[in-house]
């Protein structure tokens, strides 16, 4: 599906799930290369900048949808990819999903691109500039809706439900190790982009990538917090399942301490044989019982004297 943009001399391309024809009809009008029109086709596994004559080639992953909306999103372990084309007077944008940032833009672009504003020195970096700063709001929201749930599990954890929650920071830990590995690699993207992009648009687009790049550096910083958050109450909660586990054990373990000597009487006197002692006598049965419990109060007695109970 293509959808387009277009304002004054700026056109914006928007390709999702492109096939080889609507790559082809882009190769032929921005004379791409042979090798971006092939990556444009298939999602690729690492990101990536490449500058050529007449734009600049860039891939970039991001974190699936799926982790920045509410608790009702069906998760997923695939990330996004974004292939951006960035021409002096065309963006295009390939991805291999719907990506809703990307649909919710045109209101943004409306704010940022108005009659009033940006009537000089308008080329398509500052619309690239807009959807980066988009995308990185919404892992914003993302992150903090991890966040959330961290302090909710931390308040389950401390209210003792700490085996059921197991299951819950299983998915948040899959959902920080989505965002990092989509996102671990784009300090080094920007800042290769920032070199190439300051010769490709000139010095006064220095500004708009220093502030992509700080809008990566906020988004790592709130993950690599959230991660610290997640180490700690994880930690917390194994570390109370240990110590429960270890009361019941120490429980299992002094019971059969006391209990083990009446297996062993009541072993030796079900035996059958005329050498028994008392089991010829017509009171046997119950003295056997009074020994019996006499040895479980002893026993139990001395578990409690060496704090096994």
């Amino acid at each position: 599906m293509i959808k387009q943009l277009k304002y004054k001399n700026i056109t914006w391309i928007d390709l999702e799930s492109p096939t080889k024809e609507d790559i082809a009809s882009l190769t032929d009008k921005y004379k791409l290369h042979s090798l971006v029109a092939e990556e444009l086709v298939t999602p690729s596994a690492r990101s990536r900048v490449d500058s050529y004559e007449d734009y600049i080639y860039l891939i970039l992953h991001f974190p699936p949808c799926a982790v920045c909306y509410g608790p009702n999103e069906k998760h997923t372990l695939d990330v996004e990819e974004i292939d951006f084309v960035l021409g002096k007077d065309f963006l295009i944008t390939t991805h291999y999903k719907e990506i809703p940032q990307l649909e919710e833009l045109s209101k943004i672009l409306e704010a940022h691109f108005g009659p009033e504003k940006n009537k000089k020195d308008i080329h398509a970096g500052y619309l690239f500039f807009h959807i980066m700063r988009t995308m990185y709001q919404h892992l914003e929201e993302g992150l903090e809706y991890i966040n959330r749930q961290l302090l909710d599990v931390e308040g389950h954890v401390f209210a003792g439900r700490e085996r059921e929650m197991v299951s819950r920071l299983s998915d948040i830990n899959r959902s920080l190790i989505d965002f990092r590995w989509s996102l671990k690699s784009h300090r080094e993207i920007l800042a290769s982009l920032e070199l190439v992009a300051k010769e490709f648009f000139g010095q006064n687009f220095s500004f708009q990538l220093r502030v992509i790049s700080g809008e990566y550096e906020r988004i790592w910083n709130m993950l690599e917090s959230n991660r610290d958050t997640f180490y700690d109450i994880r930690q917390t909660n194994e570390s109370l399942l240990s110590i429960k586990t270890n009361e019941t054990m120490r429980v299992l373990t002094a019971t059969a301490f006391i209990f083990f000597p009446l297996t062993l009487i009541s072993g030796v006197f079900g035996m059958s044989t005329t050498f028994v002692p008392l089991m010829s006598e017509p009171s046997g049965f119950f003295i056997v019982l009074v020994f019996m419990a006499v040895v479980v109060l002893g026993m139990y007695a001395l578990a409690k004297r060496n704090r096994w109970l």
